[in-house]
């Protein structure tokens, strides 16, 4: 028997329409973040999940939130589920960041998981603390589906390590806000099943 965990990303903010890096900013949802999460619990609710994970930053909690009262979930903050710390990168957006300072955007897309942000945290951490968030549903909450609401970055270097990939240049693996991935796991394995199922925000696309 194996758990199935659905990995959300958190609903869009005023700051990811700006491009802005986030990290660990306070920033809420937008009323269309809030949209993206009623849609996200909708289409979240054939699966009859059993527990909602969330990460402790406010946006997360914020779509969390959401999915629990639809679902009848109470939520469960995880600091395992939050964004890679990013110090002093945080409230700029990266073409500045690049150009001010080439020798980093080089071993940003060079080091792979040996990267760490200047004053931030490892991405071997964050790969760390993900897969153990993953060993650890399925330890206690074995044969059921859980949800867990994280970030892109923590989301990017999860499905790397699932991938076996290594996060070298800039790879084409995205998560949409309120976008979801399943994961499925069990004692021997753990496999992606599905990347960014994004069906269900169509409609507020077109809106």
């Amino acid at each position: 028997m194996s758990t199935r965990i659905i990995f959300v990303r958190h609903g869009v903010t005023e700051l990811n329409d700006r491009g802005v890096i986030q990290g660990a900013a306070k920033t809420p949802l937008t009323e269309l973040g809030r949209r993206q999460a009623v849609a996200a619990a909708r289409a979240l609710e054939v699966f009859s999940p059993t527990a909602l994970y969330s990460s402790p930053y406010v946006r997360a909690m914020q779509t969390a939130e959401i999915i629990g009262e639809r679902l009848g979930l109470a939520v469960v903050e995880s600091t395992r589920l939050r964004e890679q710390g990013l110090s002093g990168w945080e409230g700029r957006v990266w073409q500045d960041i690049a150009a001010a300072d080439p020798p980093i955007a080089k071993r940003r897309d060079s080091e792979g998981w040996w990267f760490c942000p200047p004053g931030g945290e490892p991405r071997l951490r964050v790969r760390h603390r993900m897969l153990a968030f993953v060993g650890e549903m399925t330890e206690r909450h074995n044969d059921e589906t859980v949800i867990a609401v994280t970030h892109a970055g923590a989301l990017y270097f999860l499905v790397h390590a699932l991938l076996d990939k290594i996060p070298i240049g800039r790879t084409h693996i995205r998560t949409s806000n309120c976008g979801f991935s399943v994961v499925e796991a069990d004692s021997e394995r753990t496999r992606l099943v599905s990347l960014n199922e994004i069906a269900h925000l169509q409609k507020l696309e077109e809106d």
